[in-house]
């Protein structure tokens, strides 16, 4: 699915609820590749696309779902997806031994941080983030889309490509667009 054909869908939702989704003005370009180059991999088309359209999103405005919950995830600035970065990399070291209680799906990394992760959407305070992997196990694929919830501190899988996931986000926002969409 292509970011254009995603957004005018959730937008159309939007005005029909009468909310204001308070997408910020387009990263250039430039700005993109300089987090590439931060980052240390290149991001997926559709997501540079997306950033290339709104350099993310208002506080409480999803643009992001996540298939099978009703927590919809604002869209994450790039310089807000850096910061989420960077903090999960300090936090890192304090969670060293981590088991989380129900065993983590086998193509996602073990551990609280992983150089290839960048959050690109999060909700409450970053409490609950989306997350592009770059760096899966041999079992999944660069590309893959995980979570991270906090309270009990969890990293899941979500889906295989950033396109998989405007997929089923798109349709979680078609059964669910009175939850994820919230008004003032």
């Amino acid at each position: 699915m292509h970011f254009s054909d995603y957004l005018e869908k959730i937008l159309n939702m939007y005005a029909d609820a009468d909310v204001e989704p308070g997408l910020q003005g387009a990263a250039d370009l430039a700005e993109i590749e300089a987090l590439e180059q931060d980052f240390g991999f290149p991001l997926p088309e559709e997501l540079k696309q997306a950033w290339l359209t709104a350099n993310g999103g208002g506080y409480y405005r999803a643009l992001f779902a996540r298939p099978g919950y009703l927590t919809g995830y604002d869209f994450l600035s790039l310089s807000e997806s850096m910061k989420e970065r960077i903090g999960m990399q300090k936090r890192a070291p304090q969670y060293l031994g981590y088991e989380q209680e129900k065993a983590r799906d086998a193509r996602i990394c073990p551990g609280w941080y992983e150089p290839g992760w960048l959050p690109f959407a999060s909700f409450g305070g970053s409490t609950l983030l989306l997350i592009l992997d770059m760096s899966p196990t041999a079992q999944g694929q660069a590309g893959q889309i995980i979570c991270f919830t906090h309270d009990a501190d969890r990293i899941e899988y979500v889906a295989a490509s950033f396109n998989d996931l405007l997929t089923a986000s798109l349709q979680m926002f078609e059964e669910e667009a009175d939850e994820l969409i919230y008004s003032d």
